[in-house]
C-alpha cells in the first residue's frame, strides 16, 4: 500500500498567534534600538563641538585670525544647527558651540551674517577673502555689488543692526552709526574717539593691513577695535 505523505501548513490562528509574537518583540526592541541610535548621535554631536571649539581656542593662542565660519566636516549627525553661543574671545568662556537639538539655547540670529558686531564682520571679512581667492580680484565697491557679489541681499543690509549700519565693498569693511547712537573707540596711541550721524564718518577695515581705521587709512587713525562700545544716545 501507498501511504501518502501531507505537509500540514500552519492555521489561520497560529499565524495570528507568532504576528502577535513578533509585533510584541518589535515594540520592545526598536524604542531601544532609536534610543541606543540617538544617544550615539548626541555623543558623535558632543565630539563636534568639542573638536570646534579646540580648533579655535588653538588658534586664538596662536594669535591667528579668528573666523567664526564652522569647517564643514563637522556637523550634528541628528540634522540640528551648530552656533556660537560665546563668540566673543575677551569672555572667559570663550569659546561656546551650541547645538539646536543637542545643547545650548540657539538664538535666532538677527542676519544672515550673525548679530553681533565680531560676528558680522568676521563673516563679510571672511567673504572678501574667499571671492579674492576664487576670482583673483576684489568684488566691486560701489552701488549694490558690494553685497551681491558677495552673495547679500542688500535690502537686508539697508538697515541698521543695533545701532550700526555695515557695508563690505572692494578691499574694506565700513561700519557708521545710526540715527541716536555713537560709536566710542580708543586709538591705538590709547585717544578717545566717537562718531556720530552728524560726522557722516565710517570705522572702516581695510584688507590690505589687517587693521580697522578711524575716517581715513593712516597710522594715526588706527584704532583698537576690542575698545569699541555702541551707545545709545
Amino acid at each position: 500500500m501507498k501511504q501518502k505523505s501531507r505537509i500540514q501548513g500552519f492555521t489561520l490562528v497560529e499565524l495570528l498567534i507568532v504576528i502577535m509574537l513578533l509585533a510584541a518583540l518589535l515594540s520592545i526592541a526598536v524604542p531601544s534600538f532609536v534610543a541606543y541610535t540617538e544617544k550615539a548621535r548626541a555623543a558623535s554631536c558632543l565630539s563636534n563641538r568639542h573638536h570646534i571649539e579646540q580648533d579655535k581656542r588653538t588658534s586664538y593662542l596662536n594669535n591667528e585670525a579668528q573666523s567664526l565660519a564652522i569647517d564643514n566636516r563637522y556637523k550634528c549627525p541628528s540634522g540640528g544647527v551648530y552656533a556660537w553661543l560665546i563668540s566673543d574671545p575677551t569672555d572667559p568662556n570663550y569659546p561656546s558651540i551650541g547645538c539646536s537639538l543637542h545643547y545650548g539655547q540657539v538664538p535666532a540670529a538677527l542676519t544672515s551674517l550673525g548679530s553681533t558686531f565680531t560676528e558680522i564682520t568676521t563673516a563679510m571679512i571672511d567673504l572678501i577673502n574667499n571671492f579674492y581667492q576664487q576670482n583673483h580680484r576684489y568684488p566691486r565697491s560701489w552701488g549694490d555689488y558690494v553685497f551681491t557679489d558677495l552673495g547679500l541681499n542688500p535690502a537686508e543690509w539697508a538697515q541698521a543692526v543695533n545701532g550700526i549700519y555695515y557695508s563690505p565693498g572692494g578691499t574694506k569693511v565700513t561700519i557708521r552709526p545710526a540715527d541716536g547712537y555713537t560709536l566710542t573707540m580708543k586709538s591705538l596711541q590709547g585717544s578717545s574717539l566717537s562718531l556720530t550721524t552728524k560726522l557722516q564718518w565710517n570705522l572702516i577695515y581695510d584688507m590690505l593691513t589687517g587693521q580697522w581705521y578711524y575716517h581715513t587709512i593712516t597710522t594715526q587713525n588706527a584704532v583698537d577695535i576690542r575698545t569699541l562700545k555702541v551707545i545709545k544716545n
